[in-house]
C-alpha cells in the first residue's frame, strides 16, 4: 500500500483537547471557504464539532445519523455507539483536513485524542453510458465515468476473484488525486508492477487531473511517437488485459483508464473482435492493418511516383492525371500538404465543436473545400481523391492516429524530395523506432 506524501506545510499537528480550540484550528486550515461547514454544538456530555464540505456529503444523512443522535436527550456519551454510520479515525489535523476535503464528515468531541471520520460522501456524477470513442455493436456497452469508485466497481464486477488486487495512493500536492493500481496478484508481471510502483512513488507535482499527466511520467521515451501504454474507456477491455497479466491505473476525475504494457498490434484490435466469429474478426483486423498502411503511405508514395517515377503509372491513368492537373499552379506535393493540413483542421474542428454542429461542419467543410479547391484550380482532383481515401482509412485506425498522422507527413516530405528512396528511408526509420521501443522492458512488437 502506498502512502500519500505530506508536504512541509502539512506536518502532523496533534488534535487539541477543547472543542473551541479544534474549531479555531480547523477554521484556520480550511474555514475560509464558504462551502466548508464547521458546526460546534453542545451535547449532554461534551462539546462537539462537525466539519464537512457542503456539496460533497449527503446532508440528510448527516442530520439523521449524526446530529440527531448526538443532540438527543437519550445520548449517553458513547459517541462511537451513537453514530449510525461506518467510521474511521484521524489522529492529527492534516489527516482530518484531508478526509474532510475528500467528502467525509469529521466529528470531534472535547477531550478526545482522535477525530471520528464518517463516510457520508455524495455528489453529482455522470451516469454510466456508452463511450463515444469505442462504440460496439456486440458486447458490453457500458463505459467509465469520472467517479473513482464507480470505475473500480465496473471492473470488480467482471473480476470476481480474491486475487484481484487494488492498491491506492494519492498524487498531487494540491489536488491529492486518488490513483489506484489494479492487477491479478497470481498472474501479474512482477517486473512491470515494481517499475510502475517505483515511477509513481517518484511523482512530485502540484496537480494530477487526468491519466495523461501520469502517462507522461510513466513513459520511458517521452519523445517517441508510440507510448506503449494503453488507453480505454471500456471496463471489459481493462478486465481482459488484467487477465493477461497486465495492470491498470485508474485516476479519479477521468473516464480514461491506463493499461500497462500495450503491444503495438493491440492498437489495431477492438473489444468486439473477441465477441464475433473468428473468420470475420480476422477479416476486420486485416482491414484495419491495411487501412493503417494506406493512411500512412498513400500520400507519400503517390507524390514520390508522380514526381520522380511517372513511368510506374499505367498510361491510361497517367493521361487522366495530367488532364486533371493541367490548370493547377502548384506541384502535387504542395497540394497534398495543403489538403492534408485542411483535413486535420476539419477533424479538430469536428472534435472540439458541440456534437450538434461538429459533424455537420466536418462533412460540409470537406465537401465545400474539396469542390472549391478543384473548381478554383488550387488543387487537382487526384489530390482530393488521395486525401479523401487517406482520411477514410485513418478513421478506421483511430487508436494509432498520432503515429499515423506524424509519419504520414514525414513520408510525404521525404517522398516529395527524393522519391521512393525517401519512402524506403522513412520506412527503415519507422521500423527501427518500433523494433527498439519497449514498454517497461516488454518489446511492443
Amino acid at each position: 500500500m502506498f502512502m500519500s506524501q505530506i508536504s512541509d506545510a502539512q506536518k502532523p499537528q496533534k488534535i487539541p483537547i477543547s472543542a473551541a480550540k479544534f474549531e479555531q484550528v480547523m477554521q484556520a486550515a480550511i474555514g475560509k471557504n464558504f462551502d466548508v461547514v464547521i458546526d460546534r454544538f453542545k451535547t449532554n456530555f461534551e462539546e462537539t464539532v462537525l466539519v464537512y464540505v457542503d456539496g460533497l456529503v449527503n446532508k440528510d444523512l448527516v442530520d439523521r445519523d449524526i446530529l440527531k443522535p448526538l443532540k438527543s436527550q437519550n445520548f449517553d456519551g458513547n459517541f462511537e455507539k451513537a453514530l449510525m454510520v461506518s467510521f474511521d479515525y484521524a489522529e492529527d489535523i492534516p489527516a482530518t483536513v484531508q478526509k474532510a476535503l475528500e467528502g467525509n464528515v469529521a466529528v470531534f468531541y472535547a477531550k478526545s485524542k482522535s477525530v471520528i471520520i464518517a463516510d457520508l460522501k455524495q455528489w453529482d456524477k455522470r451516469a454510466v453510458d456508452t463511450p463515444d470513442s469505442e462504440g460496439v455493436t456486440r458486447g458490453p456497452k457500458e463505459g467509465f465515468t469520472e467517479n473513482f469508485l464507480t470505475n473500480i466497481s465496473l471492473i470488480r464486477r467482471k473480476l470476481r476473484t480474491p486475487n484481484f488486487t487494488i492498491e491506492k495512493m494519492l498524487l498531487g500536492r494540491q489536488t491529492n488525486t486518488s490513483v489506484a493500481i489494479l492487477y491479478l496478484d497470481d498472474i501479474v508481471n512482477r517486473s512491470v508492477l515494481e517499475q510502475v510502483k517505483q515511477k509513481l512513488s517518484k511523482i512530485d507535482t502540484d496537480a494530477i487531473l487526468e491519466t495523461g499527466h501520469i502517462e507522461a511520467y510513466l513513459e520511458d521515451s517521452p519523445y517517441c511517437i508510440v507510448s506503449g501504454i494503453g488507453l480505454t474507456q471500456k471496463p471489459d477491455v481493462v478486465a481482459a488485459r488484467i487477465l493477461e497479466g497486465r495492470l491498470a491505473i485508474v485516476v479519479d476525475g477521468t473516464p480514461h483508464v491506463l493499461t500497462i504494457p500495450e503491444l503495438f498490434i493491440e492498437t489495431l484490435q477492438n473489444a468486439e473482435d473477441y465477441y464475433t466469429r473468428t473468420i470475420y474478426a480476422n477479416f476486420l483486423r486485416f482491414i484495419r492493418v491495411f487501412s493503417m498502411f494506406l493512411s500512412i503511405y498513400l500520400p507519400g508514395v503517390s507524390v514520390a511516383i508522380l514526381t520522380f517515377d511517372v513511368e510506374m503509372v499505367p498510361f491510361t491513368f497517367l493521361e487522366s492525371i495530367i488532364k486533371a492537373t493541367q490548370g493547377t499552379p502548384f506541384p502535387i506535393a504542395f497540394e497534398l500538404f495543403f489538403l492534408g493540413l485542411m483535413f486535420e483542421l476539419l477533424k479538430e474542428a469536428g472534435l472540439r465543436m458541440p456534437k450538434a454542429i461538429g459533424s455537420a461542419i466536418t462533412i460540409v467543410g470537406a465537401l465545400i473545400l474539396g469542390d472549391i479547391a478543384v473548381s478554383a484550380g488550387v488543387a487537382g482532383a487526384p489530390s482530393v481523391i488521395i486525401i479523401a481515401i487517406t482520411a477514410v482509412a485513418s478513421l478506421l485506425t483511430i487508436n494509432v492516429n498520432e503515429f499515423a498522422t506524424l509519419y504520414r507527413f514525414f513520408l510525404l516530405f521525404l517522398g516529395s524530395i527524393i522519391g521512393i528512396i525517401g519512402i524506403a528511408a522513412g520506412t527503415i526509420l519507422m521500423l527501427t523506432q518500433l523494433f527498439s521501443k519497449t514498454s517497461f522492458g516488454i518489446p511492443i512488437l
